[in-house]
């Protein structure tokens, strides 16, 4: 899962956000900026949207490049909304998104694909990811993403990402907030220390 594991990478990404510490962070930025609903784009088997539920969020879909179940997730929801819908997240468009306010979700970590994912999402929703924190310190092509469109980084500690076992990744991560609409302001991005807990977070246009 990181630069100094030597172990090999899980096919698509597939790592599964089951340390209980990794949602509560990002908590109190979503209801700052005042988000009741999501979709997630990148499923697995749902473990980052049951703390999100459980904060009182409502999920409006539920989708995966190969989802790992098709039934209804969430009777209470209506039509497909409650099922786990197969969709590349390249190819997500607005009416995936169900009317909801943010996109949140752990994507693949791979740098290719999760670049075209954050240029894909950013001008649709504030879109909330899970992933390295090294990444903010690419040379290439990452420091005209941020520019574009990061707004936020909210750190959470060093994460267990492997049913089973008790180590921790040997790499930092946190929560990146992207718009595109936000970011082109110029307002720059904003670092939050570990624990921050923001009276507001919606900028000024």
């Amino acid at each position: 899962m990181g630069k100094r594991s030597s172990f090999g990478r899980v096919a698509k990404d597939f790592y599964l956000t089951i340390d209980p510490r990794a949602v509560p962070p990002v908590i109190p930025f979503l209801k700052a900026e005042g988000i009741r609903s999501f979709i997630d784009p990148c499923w697995g088997w749902g473990h980052s949207v049951g703390p999100l539920t459980r904060a009182g969020l409502t999920c409006l879909g539920r989708y995966d490049i190969a989802p790992g179940t098709s039934i209804k997730v969430d009777p209470d929801l209506p039509g497909q909304q409650g099922h786990v819908i197969q969709r590349d997240g390249r190819d997500l468009s607005f009416a995936d998104l169900n009317g909801a306010d943010a996109i949140i979700t752990n994507p693949p970590w791979s740098r290719d694909l999760l670049n075209q994912l954050i240029e894909r999402w950013s001008p649709m929703v504030p879109t909330w990811l899970l992933f390295g924190a090294g990444w903010k310190h690419g040379t290439t092509e990452v420091p005209d993403l941020i520019h574009a469109h990061c707004t936020d980084f909210v750190p959470v500690p060093r994460l267990k990402w492997m049913p089973g076992t008790k180590d921790t990744a040997t790499d930092d991560c946190g929560w990146y907030r992207f718009h595109t609409a936000e970011a082109s302001a110029g307002h720059g991005m904003r670092f939050w220390p570990y624990g921050s807990v923001p009276d507001e977070i919606r900028r000024a246009a």
